[in-house]
């Protein structure tokens, strides 16, 4: 088995791993949707160069910000980078806190038909003139599985469910078991947390210290680089929020609250997300034991 260290921002994942290359011979394979982006370092909290210098590190810096990165693109590199470490004779871990990566990675990723922009565009159409709520009672008729598995809000499965139905003819939930490509690897997954207060109060420390360290600069950058602040890579935590402060929106006190409060609530639906995982190990990291929590990941390759 390989396994995964995830969990919600500001939990302590990095230290542990840095602990554990001391004692073992491991690559990282980074579970992160933007530590992929160039340029983006401070936001995204990514290891710094030293920390990369102690421990190899894959999937960081491998796109520009106006490039797109999906959860399949990561199944994909990720199988791909886990057979090239074991071939090295190295012991391959995927860390990040990304949890729709660490769960495509268990279970596999849809591969049907790729995205079709004209019956996209004209799904998006009609929800701007009908409604989302149009389109979702549309796909419950047609697809009564799929959408009692998602919420009439989700606009993005929403389109994608009705665009494999006009692609294919057939409902989405069945084109997904025709479709499902299985993952090679078996993983087993640890979920890194502390108690609320004290992760909260880590998520307010470490926004302060990227702000000294240089984060509104490095917004700068990339405004004057000319990457739009409507690109998906903005969604990152906190970009927004600066680039709505340099315009003079906001003060630089109410712009660095606003970042903590939407690094809170994030870490809150990694929360969610988690729990409703199956086959995870949660880790107290306050309260694990080093040197054990080292024996149960090398006890998980098997060796």
């Amino acid at each position: 088995m390989i396994p995964i260290i995830t969990g919600p921002t500001a939990s302590g994942k990095t230290d542990f791993i840095l602990n554990l290359s001391k004692k073992l011979n491991v690559e990282i394979i980074s579970a992160d949707a933007y530590q992929v982006y160039k340029y983006m370092d401070i936001g995204t909290a990514k290891p710094t160069i030293e920390e990369r210098a102690q421990v190899k590190h894959y999937l960081i810096d491998i796109l520009t910000p106006d490039q797109t990165y999906s959860a399949g693109d990561f199944f994909e590199h990720a199988e791909k980078l886990i057979e090239k470490i074991i071939q090295l004779g190295k012991f391959p871990i995927i860390v990040g806190g990304t949890g729709l990566y660490v769960e495509t990675l268990q279970k596999g990723i849809f591969e049907g038909p790729p995205r079709n922009d004209e019956i996209r565009n004209n799904l998006r159409t009609k929800a701007k003139k009908l409604g989302l709520k149009y389109l979702y009672n549309h796909l419950k008729k047609i697809d009564p599985d799929y959408a009692s598995k998602i919420s009439e809000n989700d606009q993005v499965r929403i389109i994608r469910a009705l665009e494999v139905y006009e692609t294919l003819k057939i409902p989405f939930s069945i084109a997904h078991k025709l479709y499902h490509k299985k993952p090679k690897y078996r993983y087993k997954v640890f979920v890194f947390y502390r108690e609320r207060t004290q992760l909260y109060e880590r998520i307010d420390k470490r926004v302060d210290k990227m702000i000294e360290a240089g984060w509104i600069d490095e917004v700068k950058h990339l405004m004057k680089l000319g990457y739009s602040k409507n690109l998906p890579s903005m969604k990152a935590i906190g970009y927004q929020e600066i680039i709505e402060f340099l315009e003079s929106k906001y003060t630089l006190e109410y712009t660095v609250d606003k970042i903590k409060k939407r690094t809170r609530n994030f870490a809150k639906r990694q929360f969610t997300w988690f729990r409703h995982m199956e086959n995870v190990s949660w880790v107290d990291v306050s309260l694990y034991n080093l040197e054990n929590l080292i024996y149960e990941i090398i006890k998980t390759y098997d060796i």
